[in-house]
């Protein structure tokens, strides 16, 4: 994610990103929407809950960024429903092209694990079901010549 995207969470939500994140927003700009979301729910309900935004038990984040095509958000202080909150969000980042926003799918490409939408998606990447697909039915050839 680039700097002014970074600096425009951490603007937005300083007690939430009130530790330095080592490696910054290790993401596109695509899920900033997401992130940004994500960021108010989780500080609504530590205000819900009776947290302070200057409170030590507010939540803060401790990384954010994309494994195998979906948003990761490791944190402290989390409740179970802000823990709830993030999986959501983790379900939609797997939809969501991480360059634009826009409706992706996920893609392998260079072995690397990203949504991508059509427009994005570099040449030679392979839709992740189509891999998966495409494995499943090798696998259940050689267990066919094993047993044959």
């Amino acid at each position: 994610m680039d700097i002014a995207s970074q600096n425009l969470i951490i603007k937005r939500f300083p007690a939430l990103y009130r530790k330095r994140l080592p490696f910054g927003f290790e993401c596109g700009n695509g899920w900033l929407d997401i992130l940004l979301d994500l960021s108010e729910k989780i500080e609504k309900t530590a205000i819900v809950i009776g947290i302070s935004t200057d409170s030590e038990k507010h939540p803060y984040a401790v990384q954010v960024k994309s494994k195998f095509a979906v948003l990761s958000f490791h944190g402290e202080n989390l409740t179970e429903e802000m823990q709830t909150l993030i999986n959501e969000a983790s379900d939609i980042s797997c939809q969501t092209c991480e360059i634009c926003g826009a409706p992706g799918r996920i893609r392998i490409h260079n072995k690397w694990y990203t949504v991508y939408c059509d427009q994005h998606a570099p040449n030679g990447s392979i839709l992740a079901s189509e891999r998966l697909s495409a494995a499943k039915n090798d696998n259940r050839e050689r267990v066919y010549q094993r047993f044959s």
